[in-house]
């Protein structure tokens, strides 16, 4: 944690406050915590982490406000569109003609992501029959992406897209996919959840699939893990 960090606060506080809000905060980076736990203190004046931990329990909207903190759901159509070009430059690689293309958004956050490659997918008549599945840690994520897709996507490009409430760094969807988008959840996770996260999406891959990091994220020493790079931030999955 850099000096400047505010402390985290201690265990008994943290094991309240995740009970609260419903959240392992020990999954997260332990700077990234006590700053989320800082910033709300002070912005609802809570006395302390144990303070804050009631009054997250209590009041819904604070519950909400401090969920969606933690768990970064920070997102927009077509975010980082250099991503977006790279991906379409390696799709001919993917898609090989015999079935349709199987793609899961870690972290989907308001959908904006996956509806982002739904319509990019749509451009280029490789949406047919495709599955794009979207896992978000917030139950609240979920029904927003749902919201949100039936105002950006025509009944037809939404025929391809379901989301659901998932924790990623315990549990994997069934199945094995073309395209896995992990873009911006790793750095906000502990070392041991950070692992465990990416060892679930290198398994889910198939063989030739490809894993999408966000663009401050790497894969250290991606060969151990089945992995060779394919391109920044991005790698084909090996065996």
């Amino acid at each position: 944690m850099a000096t400047d960090d505010p402390p985290l606060p201690a265990p008994g506080a943290l094991r309240a406050l995740s009970a609260a809000c419903g959240l392992d905060l020990a999954s997260f980076r332990a700077a990234h915590v006590a700053r989320c736990v800082d910033r709300a203190i002070r912005r609802t004046g809570a006395f302390d982490a144990d303070t804050l931990a009631a009054l997250v329990a209590r009041e819904p909207e604070q519950r909400r406000r401090f969920r969606r903190a933690v768990a970064v759901s920070t997102t927009r159509m077509f975010r980082d569109a250099q991503q977006f070009d790279l991906l379409a430059g390696l799709l001919d690689g993917l898609y090989q003609g015999s079935r349709p293309l199987r793609v899961w958004s870690v972290g989907a956050s308001d959908g904006s992501e996956l509806c982002s490659i739904a319509l990019m997918l749509g451009s280029r008549g490789l949406l047919e029959g495709a599955t794009l599945l979207g896992s978000d840690l917030l139950e609240e994520n979920v029904a927003l992406a749902h919201e949100r897709s039936r105002e950006r996507l025509t009944p037809q490009e939404r025929d391809s897209v379901r989301f659901e409430r998932r924790d990623v760094s315990t549990s994997a969807p069934p199945g094995s996919w073309d395209v896995i988008l992990c873009r911006n959840v790793l750095i906000h996770l502990s070392s041991d959840a950070r692992a465990r996260l990416l060892r679930r999406a290198v398994d889910g891959l198939r063989p030739g699939g490809l894993l999408l990091l966000g663009r401050s994220e790497r894969v250290t020493r991606p060969e151990s893990m089945g992995l060779r790079d394919a391109a920044a931030n991005a790698y084909w999955r090996t065996a």
